[in-house]
């Protein structure tokens, strides 16, 4: 079943509504829906409902609601800081972000981070990199918009941390395991903040600047993992506090 999203709307069981224009065409020409498929459409703030497409041609496509949808967003609030990577990495990083159920995607600019966006083409790469999140969001049926924000320089990173539990993976670290870490109960607050390095990974002194803000330095284990696979470190924090395995509260 196909999800699209109208947001801002609000939704009701028995309300009909157009669909917008990017979603007409991919209904119509993409997917080839037609009067009677279901769906389900969804408002990005959380609510969610079943529906049927009730009509549908080139120029409009309406969807009846029929009956909310059950949850799909986890209770964990998770938050991934991720150092800007090169071209279709960083896409690939924001779709499976949103996959694995991140709430909020942080560019950040560290001291190895390769790519320096030029000026002027930092709020195309943002919206390209929105549209991927709307996309998988759909896809993956979220009933709210994972937030992707503007670039944070290191110092800004840095100002999120204060009083957060916030993870570091980092292959410097030989003592402190993922696995440990995960092993207490959940943040009261359940939120996590997942703070993933550059492909040349972190220096020594961002290292220092993070553990002094209150982050906690793990190790993923004795392979170096690419910057777009580390980002999978979302999954264990999903398995152990969230919606993957048994929340411990």
């Amino acid at each position: 079943m196909h999800q699209f999203f109208k947001e801002g709307a609000a939704l009701a069981a028995g309300q009909e509504m157009s669909l917008d224009a990017d979603d007409l065409n991919h209904a119509c020409r993409v997917l080839r829906l037609r009067k009677g498929s279901p769906v389900t459409v969804a408002d990005g703030r959380g609510s969610a409902f079943f529906g049927v497409i009730s009509s549908i041609n080139p120029h409009d496509a309406r969807v009846l609601l029929v009956e909310p949808a059950p949850p799909a967003e986890p209770s964990l609030r998770l938050t991934l800081l991720q150092a800007l990577a090169k071209g279709e990495k960083m896409d690939l990083i924001v779709r499976q972000a949103v996959e694995l159920g991140a709430a909020r995607i942080i560019p950040v600019l560290t001291e190895r981070s390769i790519p320096r966006l030029p000026a002027g083409k930092e709020d195309g790469r943002l919206e390209r990199w929105r549209k991927i999140a709307r996309v998988a969001a759909a896809q993956c049926r979220r009933s709210v918009l994972p937030a992707v924000e503007p670039v944070h320089d290191f110092a800004q990173a840095l100002g999120l941390l204060a009083g957060a539990t916030a993870l570091v993976p980092w292959e410097g670290e030989t003592d402190y395991g993922f696995n440990e870490m995960l092993d207490r109960r959940s943040p009261a607050d359940r939120a996590v903040l997942l703070f993933i390095g550059p492909e040349g990974g972190f220096s020594r002194a961002e290292v220092e600047a993070l553990s002094g803000a209150g982050a906690r330095t793990v190790h993923l284990g004795p392979r170096i993992l690419r910057t777009e696979t580390a980002a999978a470190a979302l999954t264990l924090v999903q398995a152990a506090w969230g919606d993957l395995g048994v929340e411990r509260q």
